[in-house]
């Protein structure tokens, strides 16, 4: 693998001509599509104003080689995941190294075993071609799928789009489809309760917090014919709903978790069920599950297709002061990444290479003292786009382990993080790679 994008296949303000487009029929697919976009409520909430979220007209195809590997490699790691969240409950080597913080950990233990499990999770990748790995499992309902997806939709729809994306012979995706998301949420209830759940659907979220697509989703479930609310766990208003959807990071979700016994208690006695139970969302999200895997010390808990998969996927990962000492983090600044294991929007994200050596040592020992996850740095690879180069990432969504589609981020910050600037673009796969259709 050499490129995990094809360097041919692109659809952009600079690429249209050598699909038969001309710059007139480009700008005004790009007016509509970006009509439609707002139209449909594909905006980021912020303070008192909302803003188009930040989707970019270009759509890239990834290169067919390097597909296919991501196709026969991601599902082991998926499953490695799955087995560490298994493990928790018995395995007290590796209770101890994740150290999943004691009100968190009280309702994860609580939970049924049927719990054990990571529904909804998106893997992200840096590194431009054979170097690229997984850096984040984001296995507590990442944000921006759905409106990733209605953007790739809007494009697809439009003819002469259609027309192109058909001689490149692109898999669709689940996340193009209208109604994958409030289906997704509906099917997990259903599967849960073995019937059709009564009541509203409760969408869960910080109180004062972004609320983005969670609004879309409240229209979508009303559309198929399912009242739905957002609220917040500590509220008194959803005391009829059976199905929830929980949007909340691990951080806040610490901060305000004295305030759900009620919320909590229902989820663990199966009363309510919610996308990501609570051990999948706060053991599956912990970024020392990475350092787990990395660590040979818990290669045992893995099979050798997973491990094998590990090795090839997994960057060098270890926890700080249980599997690498300060002294080797501060000798080799730019190679390393160091990060809170419930980090969100990449604010507890620190790059080597961007610390003076002062803030390195102090970070250091934070991470030392906190237990963070030290992390290889892997350069993201780089895009021309609008005559600058920007750094550039791929996501794998998966859905109950199965592929579900990609997205991707373009940004002038090393994090690549769209909440730290930048634009989402819509990344195509091939309809010859076959993914498993079940990786569970």
């Amino acid at each position: 693998m050499t490129s995990l994008f094809s360097s041919e296949r692109v659809l952009d303000p600079a690429g249209y001509g050598q699909w038969g487009l001309s710059q007139g029929q480009f700008q005004d697919i790009l007016d509509f599509v970006t009509r439609a976009a707002r139209t449909q409520g594909l905006e980021v909430t912020l303070g008192d104003r909302a803003e188009p979220y930040p989707l970019l007209p270009s759509l890239v195809q990834l290169d067919a080689g390097a597909e296919q590997d991501l196709a026969r490699t991601v599902p082991h790691v998926y499953q490695a995941l799955l087995r560490i969240v298994r493990a928790h409950r018995h395995d007290a080597q590796l209770r101890a190294f994740l150290d999943v913080p004691r009100a968190l950990r009280r309702w994860t233990d609580a939970s049924p075993a049927r719990d054990d499990r990571v529904d909804f999770c998106r893997f992200d990748f840096v590194g431009g071609g054979a170097d690229a790995k997984v850096v984040e499992f984001n296995a507590n309902c990442p944000g921006g799928t759905l409106f990733t997806g209605a953007y790739d939709r809007l494009w697809q729809e439009q003819p002469a789009i259609a027309s192109v994306l058909s001689a490149w012979d692109v898999r669709p995706s689940t996340i193009s489809r209208p109604f994958w998301f409030p289906d997704f949420v509906l099917a997990h209830a259903h599967r849960a309760r073995g019937t059709t759940p009564q009541g509203p659907v409760a969408v869960f979220h910080k109180p004062g917090g972004n609320t983005l697509e969670l609004a879309k989703l409240v229209e979508l479930l009303a559309q198929r014919g399912r009242r739905a609310f957002l609220t917040c766990p500590a509220a008194p208003d959803w005391h009829d709903a059976q199905t929830g959807y929980l949007k909340y990071s691990v951080q806040a979700a610490l901060g305000d978790i004295d305030r759900w016994e009620r919320f909590l208690g229902r989820l663990v006695d199966g009363r309510m069920t919610v996308v990501n139970p609570l051990p999948g969302r706060w053991i599956g999200d912990n970024k020392l599950c990475l350092a787990a895997m990395s660590d040979t010390r818990f290669a045992r808990l893995f099979t050798d297709d997973e491990n094998n998969a590990i090795q090839r996927l997994i960057p060098y990962s270890r926890k700080v002061g249980d599997g690498v000492e300060p002294r080797e983090l501060r000798r080799a600044r730019a190679d390393w990444v160091l990060k809170g294991p419930y980090d969100t929007r990449g604010d507890s994200v620190h790059i080597g290479s961007e610390q003076t050596p002062d803030r390195w040592n102090r970070l250091v020992g934070e991470a030392a003292e906190k237990g963070w996850l030290a992390q290889q740095m892997i350069p993201p690879g780089t895009r021309n786009w609008q005559e600058q180069t920007l750094y550039q990432d791929l996501s794998i969504v998966l859905l109950d382990g199965a592929w579900a589609g990609y997205t991707s981020r373009l940004s002038q910050n090393l994090k690549v993080n769209v909440a730290k600037g930048g634009g989402r673009q819509v990344i195509l796969g091939h309809a010859s790679v076959r993914w498993p259709a079940e990786a569970a």
